[in-house]
């Protein structure tokens, strides 16, 4: 059965988008290093955390890219992957996974930085991923202000705008109270702005950013050995005029993808593998590769 459960979670895991991979991410790493910090009475975590600059920040610089993957208890770690969750969702409607992935990485970084150049004196170590997750949700504010989102005692839907509003809001007075979380708040800040004003360049076509991630994995990635037989692909005159899907197009495959696998995976779950037919086990083999 805990094999079942194992293999069903990998399943998700590899057939997922971006959203639910760094979920997942976030979730081992949690229960990882509470186990390592726990039992193994080494404080791994702490290192993990993002210091400020007056205290050990120079001693662990590594932290400014760490820090948005720990967090410091399960009520943190579940918030912020619900909250991951529903903005990933809406963020993937208009652009694809590896713009996800920019924003996230980024916003975290710009977030922390943030955190560590504020001159009021906050909490002596930042963790969380609030500070990326906001950067996504002001992304989505950037490019489409109305869109319409509804929550579930809510009862009727509202601008996205207006969700972006209040969290700005009780960001704005947890630091002119000075709360206990005005680091957070401070960081919380960073990721805003520069989801919001990163998102005027990408709609632009400027990148940059996105560039660099890519060209940064190509830099690690392995080099595949060239064969020494020449391929050649047969180009039909109908293929060489084929017009390239509009974003539209795009994105409406990629839903009706997603809902086949969600269909799949409800299946795995009630019925287990074995009850997939031959064409839905091609099917997740294919779009897990």
């Amino acid at each position: 059965m805990v094999n079942g459960i194992l293999d069903d979670l990998k399943l998700k895991y590899k057939t997922g988008n971006i959203t639910t991979k760094i979920i997942y991410i976030n979730v081992v790493i949690f229960f990882s290093l509470w186990l390592i910090d726990n039992f193994a009475g080494i404080a791994v975590s702490n290192w993990l955390r993002l210091p400020r600059i007056q205290e050990n920040f120079a001693l662990q610089p590594w932290s400014i890219l760490t820090y948005t993957w720990m967090h410091f208890d399960v009520w943190q770690l579940l918030m912020n992957m619900i909250l991951l969750y529903f903005i990933g969702q809406l963020f993937l409607q208009f652009f694809r996974d590896k713009d996800l992935l920019t924003f996230y990485i980024f916003g975290g970084i710009v977030g922390g930085l943030s955190f560590l150049i504020f001159p009021i004196k906050t909490t002596s170590l930042l963790a969380g991923s609030s500070a990326a997750i906001y950067t996504l949700l002001f992304a989505v504010i950037s490019y489409n202000p109305r869109m319409p989102v509804r929550l579930v005692l809510f009862p009727s839907s509202f601008p996205i705008l207006y969700f972006g509003y209040f969290f700005l809001g009780l960001d704005l007075l947890q630091i002119i109270l000075k709360g206990t979380n005005m680091g957070g708040s401070i960081s919380h800040l960073g990721g805003m702005a520069f989801g919001y004003l990163y998102m005027k360049q990408f709609e632009k076509g400027n990148d940059f950013l996105g560039n660099f991630i890519q060209n940064f994995k190509n830099i690690f990635s392995k080099k595949v050995k060239k064969s020494s037989f020449k391929t050649y692909k047969n180009y039909s005159k109908s293929n060489s005029n084929k017009v390239p899907k509009n974003d539209y197009d795009f994105n409406h495959q990629k839903v009706e993808k997603q809902n086949k696998i969600n269909t799949i995976l409800d299946k795995i779950s009630r019925s287990g593998y074995e009850s997939l037919s031959k064409e839905e086990k091609d099917f997740l083999f294919k779009e897990g590769r």
